[in-house]
């Protein structure tokens, strides 16, 4: 069975994207955050062939959320950035969720015409709850993924294939590393 997100595509129809911070368009490399792999192809993809409004979505501090995208060079890229003094809700077990609802009323769109792009179950969570279709990618461990690929495409992302791959891959590091030859 697909996980969710996995087969879902941005359409013409699409109104807004919505892009988690963390693990989904940058990640941490040498102490500074850098736009993952395609994301710089996607959002000039998004932002002039075929325009639609874009924000980030994050659960941390504004502070924390806008210093890694302008680290990365992305911040001009978005339009607005929700965060968790913004749009963000707490749940049970000191966990939190996006408040998707927060973009959707300011850029009046309705839930089936925003996209959701995010890394982990809990952003599946948030879009299944808000009723925003959403599309699954890969942490930034999975160095064949390329944001480029959602160009015009579901993701395709099989998460149980990457972490067997992922897994298998540590083993043979682990094992390297025992015997050098």
């Amino acid at each position: 069975m697909p996980q969710p997100g996995s087969t879902t595509a941005i359409t013409a129809r699409t109104k807004l994207i919505l892009l988690d911070c963390f693990e989904t368009l940058v990640e941490l490399d040498a102490g500074n955050y850098r736009a993952r792999i395609g994301v710089v192809t996607f959002l000039d993809y998004y932002r002039t062939r075929q325009p639609t409004p874009m924000a980030v979505i994050s659960d941390a501090g504004q502070v924390v959320v806008e210093a890694a995208i302008a680290q990365a060079g992305l911040r001009t890229a978005f339009t607005a950035v929700y965060h968790a003094g913004n749009a963000s809700e707490p749940l049970a077990g000191g966990r939190s969720r996006k408040r998707l609802d927060v973009p959707l009323r300011d850029f009046a769109v309705a839930a089936p015409q925003a996209m959701f792009i995010g890394d982990s179950p809990l952003d599946a969570e948030a879009a299944a709850h808000h009723g925003v279709p959403f599309i699954r990618v890969p942490r930034s461990e999975d160095r064949t993924f390329s944001f480029a690929g959602l160009i015009g495409g579901p993701s395709r992302y099989d998460s149980a294939q990457f972490s067997l791959t992922f897994l298998n891959q540590l083993q043979r590091d682990r094992d390297r590393d025992r015997d050098p030859q």
